[in-house]
């Protein structure tokens, strides 16, 4: 019949009605199936005529919950009186079929004899059962395995301490990332650092790659900058584009064998990244352009640096600490007698200063930078105050707004503006605050701070007074000889942190290596408290003074 099947070759209900009355025999339909099997069904059910049980499964084969059939609901809607009863659980040992079967009665009979909770009617059967398995060529080996994981568990140990010397060297090499990575767990740090075990390398583009090239980029571009006869807050529109364009390419074709010109998917990327810098050069720019202070440092390495005790701290007499690592911007503004310092941080996550991650050594990267430039400006100008105006993150990206009127191009800037502002920690005294951002309005475009009515900007988490900045810079120079000293004794434990919605080992590439396992006996995580910053200022101060 032209034109009457469907697509697929399925018959439509017209196509079976006129096809009814030929001589074909059709097969059932769909709707024609479902009404045989509940015929089947009422057959079946109205057969007893004493008792009738109906049964179902809780769980598949794999242990994976079931839903009851619709019939179970139908029942219970007709006969609303009926309750539904659980089967006693027979005796696990007497419904053991196979050898097969028997593996987790047995690693579960083992656990509970070592923890001493067995009861003394089931011994006697799991003995029997072990020696068993034990007996047989085809289950020894399992056997072995049951008893060994019955007697697990994760008994802490460090390293002999000529050994950690032999491993890290008495002077001990590494970013502060590393230092980060063992305050996470010891035992993941051992791993990357010491035994240097590296993931696979494959050949792609990830987040980090191009947190690297916006760094390259960003850090070509300043250092060709003054090559154009310009300034960061006075370079044209036109010469910024030119400049940013010809530094993306010569990042982006050094990059990994030319891997973002491979795909249209890497180009894409690269398309993107290149929207993202532009943004990111004339917010920066714009930024500069509300304050006084000037760059002074870019991608300002520590080896640059080596006479300074921020980037080489004394562990002992005869150990010590180099860092390696290189700060992203050191701005100044010189007044008088006084040289304010200011350190921002690139990112291409979203970063803000966290004093319970700080307090617990696992984020100490910007008031390291802080203090390497404090001092640095201190003999660089040692008749000047050198005083902390701040750390701050910057944050690349080209945001995308969610505006519930019509705005002009010039709103809509000033909304991008505004959600790139800086984050971290700031200078609370007014002077510092208008070095930084002197932007009218009541709300800051550079500063995420609103000016209440008063003219204050009270409790806000961006602003630290210069006392308690100097509390944090004395406690990580603490907390980094206290991290590299238990390096250096063989601190290898295994104890990983977890912090209300992450833990260490989240994305953790050593997790499938380490063995951590919480149900074995010794594997603990280290819960870090949730703490309100002033109590963690004055345990900071405490533990200095102590």
């Amino acid at each position: 019949i032209p034109g009457s099947v469907g697509s697929g070759g399925i018959l439509s209900d017209i196509d079976r009605e006129f096809l009814r009355e030929s001589e074909y025999e059709l097969a059932p339909s769909p709707r024609q199936k479902m009404y045989t099997q509940r015929l089947y069904l009422y057959m079946n059910m109205t057969k007893p005529s004493d008792k009738l049980y109906m049964t179902w499964a809780g769980c598949d084969q794999e242990g994976r919950t079931l839903r009851p059939a619709y019939l179970v609901d139908t029942i219970k809607k007709l006969y609303p009186d009926l309750t539904i009863e659980k089967p006693e659980e027979a005796d696990l040992f007497a419904r053991l079929e196979t050898w097969e079967d028997s593996f987790d009665y047995v690693a579960a009979g083992l656990r509970e004899a070592v923890s001493g909770v067995l009861p003394e009617e089931k011994r006697k059967l799991l003995l029997q059962l072990f020696k068993g398995m034990e007996s047989r060529a085809e289950t020894a080996a399992e056997a072995e395995k049951l008893l060994q994981g019955a007697f697990a568990g994760y008994r802490e140990e460090r390293l002999p301490k000529y050994l950690a010397l032999a491993l890290c060297g008495s002077d001990l090499v590494g970013s502060i990332t590393r230092l980060e990575t063992f305050a996470a767990c010891a035992y993941g740090h051992f791993l990357q650092y010491e035994l240097t075990l590296k993931e696979r390398e494959e050949f792609r583009f990830e987040a980090v790659d191009m947190g690297n090239i916006f760094h390259g980029v960003l850090a070509e571009f300043s250092e060709r900058l003054p090559e154009t006869g310009y300034s960061w807050r006075d370079f044209p529109e036109e010469t910024g584009e030119k400049l940013l364009v010809e530094c993306l390419e010569a990042q982006a074709a050094a990059y990994g064998n030319g891997v973002l010109y491979e795909t249209a998917r890497s180009r894409y990327v690269l398309e993107r990244m290149g929207r993202i810098l532009r943004r990111a050069i004339f917010t920066l720019q714009y930024q500069l352009r509300q304050g006084q202070f000037t760059p002074r440092k870019f991608e300002m390495s520590f080896s640059s640096l080596e006479d300074l005790d921020a980037v080489n701290v004394a562990l002992s007499e005869k150990e010590k600490l180099k860092l390696v690592g290189r700060i992203d911007r050191l701005d100044t503004c010189e007044e008088d007698n006084i040289c304010y310092v200011k350190v921002i941080d690139y990112k291409s996550g979203r970063n803000n200063f966290d004093i319970v991650a700080l307090y617990h050594g696992l984020q100490l990267q910007l008031v390291t930078y802080l203090n390497a430039a404090m001092e640095y400006e201190r003999k660089r100008s040692p008749e000047r105050e050198i005083v902390p105006a701040g750390i701050l993150y910057y944050h690349m990206d080209d945001p995308i707004l969610e505006l519930k009127e019509e705005k002009t191009p010039e709103e809509i800037s000033l909304e991008i503006r505004k959600a790139l502002r800086l984050t971290g920690i700031v200078n609370e005294d007014e002077r510092v605050i208008e070095k930084i951002d002197a932007s009218a309005g009541t709300a800051k475009e550079v500063l995420p701070l609103t000016r209440k009515k008063d003219g204050s900007y009270g409790a806000n988490s961006l602003l630290m007074s210069r006392e308690n900045i100097e509390i944090v810079s004395d406690y990580v120079r603490h907390k980094l000889r206290e991290l590299g000293k238990d390096i250096l004794d063989g601190e290898i434990g295994m104890h990983p942190y977890s912090r209300k919605d992450t833990e260490a080992c989240t994305f953790c590439p050593y997790k499938k290596v380490c063995g951590f396992d919480r149900k074995l006996p010794g594997c603990e995580m280290r819960v870090l408290q949730e703490e309100e910053r002033e109590d963690i200022l004055h345990k900071m101060g405490e533990g200095m003074s102590g």
